[in-house]
């Protein structure tokens, strides 16, 4: 189950390219919605309602392909082709992807891959959320903000990565894999399982 097959790179392969797509418009989205926000001086929120999405690719491929490592690599190929495709972040992005893609892989990893569902999704929305607000403190120097703003900030965050990368990844994943569009990976066995039980 944990060897890596091709279908399990090509799903790799998509998910990143679509993920990559989303998260350039998600980019976008927060100029907007910053451009929004700063006549009431909350501009610097504007990302953090949306950063949910940022935690996404890592949280689809680990929860379907269900191997270590597929959530790292993935979330970081998505950021790389996000850079490509012109977000005007620049290559920094991909750091940003490697921190994220770990952060998500630290809640299928606290149960040694063994255990997929609504406890490892929330434990990887958590950890993407520490991994990356970490980060911001190094390069966007939170640490220069008062202690109120960055609690708000970080549970903004939370809120958000729970909503996307766990809530939404979990809905879309097991409606995806009850259609049969999921068929040869691991997440349709379990699926499959669980049907069978139901039956029972």
């Amino acid at each position: 189950m944990r060897k890596w097959q091709l279908k399990d790179v090509i799903m790799v392969g998509i998910v990143s390219l679509v993920f990559g797509v989303v998260y350039l418009g998600a980019v976008h989205l927060g100029v907007l919605l910053s451009t929004l926000l700063t006549p009431f001086g909350l501009a610097i929120l504007a990302n953090e309602f949306l950063f949910g999405i940022w935690f996404m690719a890592s949280a689809f491929a680990g929860y379907v392909l269900r191997k270590p490592g597929a959530a790292t690599i993935t979330e970081m190929i998505a950021a790389l082709l996000e850079v490509f495709m012109g977000n005007f972040y620049g290559p920094i992005i991909f750091v940003s992807g490697f921190l994220q893609g770990i952060g998500t892989e630290a809640g299928f990893a606290a149960f040694r891959y063994r255990k997929f569902g609504w406890s490892s999704l929330i434990l990887g929305a958590l950890g993407a959320t520490v991994t990356s607000f970490i980060w911001g403190m190094i390069r966007s120097s939170f640490l220069d903000l008062k202690w109120q703003l960055l609690l708000t900030i970080f549970v903004i965050r939370l809120l958000s990565a729970l909503l996307f990368s766990a809530v939404l990844v979990k809905v879309v994943c097991d409606h995806l894999a009850k259609m049969g569009v999921l068929n040869s990976y691991p997440i349709a066995q379990h699926t499959r399982f669980k049907q069978s039980r139901v039956k029972e």
